[in-house]
């Protein structure tokens, strides 16, 4: 499950690559990801399945540890407003 930008500020602390980073931590808890009925267009659907779906194949292939070691620091990252959550999903950024 999926949810793309969002205008109503419900996803306030999400913005640019955090979108995706979003998207990816909703399906890493629901595990799956598919887009939320009503949300965003079409087009922006399309967009963060593009971007968020190979980071959320390749989160869910790795061992538990690692996967919430990526979700803490993408949890850190977006919380802090520093870094970048998207790449700290990647094994990068706030790590």
């Amino acid at each position: 499950m999926f949810v793309p930008v969002l205008d109503s500020g419900a996803d306030a602390g999400f913005e640019g690559n955090d979108d995706f980073a979003q998207a990816v931590a909703v399906g890493w808890v629901l595990g799956d990801l598919e887009p939320l009925p009503g949300t965003g267009s079409a087009g922006a659907r399309r967009e963060v399945d593009a971007e968020a779906r190979p980071v959320w194949r390749e989160l869910r292939a790795l061992l538990r540890a690692e996967q919430l070691a990526r979700i803490g620091a993408m949890r850190a990252s977006a919380l802090s407003c520093e870094g970048d959550a998207f790449e700290a999903l990647k094994g990068g950024g706030s790590r």
